[in-house]
């Protein structure tokens, strides 16, 4: 039970404020700062379940990245709001501060080999974020179109 508290729970709830705070800082107003923060919590869930089930850790940055992009997708078409509200709140706990932190520090202290490797793997969760929410807002932009061209 501690193990569930430790790894899932209290991470979704640090997303959760965390994201919240972003939500006030970018001047989001209230009714849907909540709504963001629970695609947050819902991207923070889901990367911890991948990353638990035994994913690559890119693959699990990927699938995150896609699930809160349909989340901002579809909360957006409901609430008839810009898609970069829910977006740019929920990718909040996916952000590789900390890799690029470590990165820039093995750089300053002249470790070249453990820069090249912290670099890579910096670009490569960058890359995965940005490839899920490409990925899915592409198929979103490819439905609609079909959608039109259907009625």
């Amino acid at each position: 039970m501690e193990n569930i508290l430790s790894e899932i729970i209290l991470p979704c709830i640090y997303s959760l404020i965390a994201s919240i705070a972003f939500g006030v800082q970018f001047n989001i107003r209230f009714r849907h700062m909540l709504a963001a923060g629970i695609g947050a919590t819902l991207t923070q869930l889901i990367f911890t379940g991948f990353e638990m089930s035994g994913t690559g850790q890119m693959l699990c940055y990927f699938f995150s990245a896609a699930a809160v992009s349909v989340y901002a997708e579809l909360m957006a078409r409901r609430l008839h709001v810009p898609v970069n509200m829910y977006l740019v709140i929920g990718i909040i706990p996916l952000v590789p501060g900390g890799y690029m932190y470590n990165t820039m520090i093995t750089l300053v202290s002249g470790d070249v080999e453990s820069f090249s490797h912290q670099f890579a793997e910096s670009v490569g969760i960058a890359g995965s974020i940005a490839m899920g929410v490409f990925a899915v807002s592409a198929l979103m932009r490819l439905f609609r179109i079909i959608a039109k061209q259907a009625i």
